[in-house]
């Protein structure tokens, strides 16, 4: 098995109302936050207000008979297509097969044994 070392690296809060909710962590945590990318998705800064930690989006139904509750966890990987052979290898199923979102990296989605959705992020500046 190749070296690996993956970190959380992102976390999503999915919510079927993102200002509530946004209105809810600011309130007990004290978070920031900036408008990025589509409608209904907020980014969680870093205390410097420079970096993203997590975001704030509307739910999404990665598990085909449930909608998304909890923390939507994102872990940085070498390579997202050797994780998605051990993934299936060790009993798991993929939810979302690659995907690329550009300038940040590939991402597919998947579910442990256990019924949990996680995702798995390669990240790459220069993807396309």
């Amino acid at each position: 098995m190749d070296h690996m070392s993956p970190r959380l690296t992102h976390f999503a809060i999915n919510t079927d109302d993102v200002e509530a909710t946004q209105a809810f962590y600011g309130s007990v945590f004290g978070w920031q936050f900036r408008e990025y990318g589509p409608a209904g998705f907020v980014q969680i800064m870093d205390e410097s207000g420079t970096a993203p930690v997590g975001s704030i989006q509307q739910r999404r139904q990665l598990l085909d008979d449930a909608p998304t509750l909890g923390f939507e966890c994102t872990f940085g990987v070498d390579d997202v297509a050797a994780v998605r052979e051990r993934i299936l290898a060790a009993g798991g199923r993929i939810l979302m097969e690659k995907s690329t979102i550009p300038n940040v990296g590939h991402l597919i989605a998947f579910e442990d044994p256990g019924g949990n959705p996680a995702l798995a992020m390669q990240y790459d500046p220069s993807a396309e």
